[in-house]
């Protein structure tokens, strides 16, 4: 085995010796990120943003594909007034900026969506999961490319299942949503997820329990905790990051087939 001379201690360096004090000093950091900063109860606090990071891109995910199916659906294959202006409203809403909606939707959630957070026992929806998703049910570019995607379906296969006696329900339920599998894929698991783990500007605005905090407002609040209390950290605060990466990594790589088709037919008119 190849060893190197140490002068210092007089022995030699091998791999076998070398190896454990490094990964164990690697690990320690995985650890540390994991079980050191503890809130109130000494809760172990990393997990926690971790299991709320998941739960709320869970709920995106789930809502915007749905209401992304349902509308597109309804733009590219019913037939109901107002419909192309409509869609362009839709596609009108892509242009502006999320800047310059953020003070609005902030507001609205500060009063409790109009007051609907009484209903819940709360006067306002700050500092609280709801704020998190309320604002972002609908995307509308979920909406234009679910749209797109369904243009693709060969109309034939819809007109059959009428001539059948299938509904309009079941057609877009057991016909039209199985056909778009890549879509889903690609818009619902990849991009909405993504999109709400990776979050950043918003939960920092609305949160402000450690408790409830997402992934990356923990990784910040990793970063100004070491730096006042105990200094820069960064073994820990990288840790941190790299465990953040890992689940887009793990979902991108088993859905990057539908990713890729998805985007594909999305571009497709049949």
């Amino acid at each position: 085995p190849v060893s190197v001379s140490s002068r210092i201690s007089g022995t030699y360096l091998t791999w076998k010796n070398v190896t454990p004090g490094a990964f164990g000093y690697l690990f320690n950091h995985f650890i540390g990120a994991w079980t050191t900063y503890k809130g109130k109860g000494g809760v172990n606090l990393f997990p926690r943003w971790v299991l709320n990071s998941f739960l709320i891109a869970g709920i995106r995910i789930l809502v915007t594909t749905l209401f992304a199916t349902m509308a597109g659906f309804a733009f590219s294959r019913l037939r109901f007034p107002g419909r192309n202006a409509l869609f362009f409203f839709v596609i009108f809403t892509m242009m502006v900026p999320g800047q310059v909606t953020f003070i609005s939707n902030y507001l609205v959630v500060r009063d409790g969506v109009f007051g609907l957070s009484h209903l819940f026992g709360m006067k306002t929806f700050l500092n609280t999961f709801w704020a998190l998703f309320l604002p972002s049910l609908v995307s509308t570019s979920a909406v234009f490319m679910m749209k797109q995607f369904m243009e693709s379906i060969p109309r034939e296969i819809e007109e059959a299942a009428r001539i059948d006696g299938a509904s309009t329900f079941r057609i877009y339920t057991q016909i039209i949503l199985p056909l778009c599998k890549p879509a889903i894929a690609a818009i619902g698991v990849i991009l909405t997820f993504q999109g709400s783990w990776n979050e950043f500007f918003w939960p920092l605005v609305v949160l402000t329990q450690d408790n409830k905090f997402t992934l990356p407002i923990g990784l910040n609040f990793f970063l100004h905790y070491y730096n006042s209390v105990t200094g820069s950290v960064w073994g820990m605060i990288l840790a941190g990051t790299v465990i953040s990466v890992i689940p887009i990594l793990i979902i991108f790589i088993l859905f990057q087939r539908y990713f890729v088709e998805g985007f594909h037919m999305s571009g497709i008119k049949q």
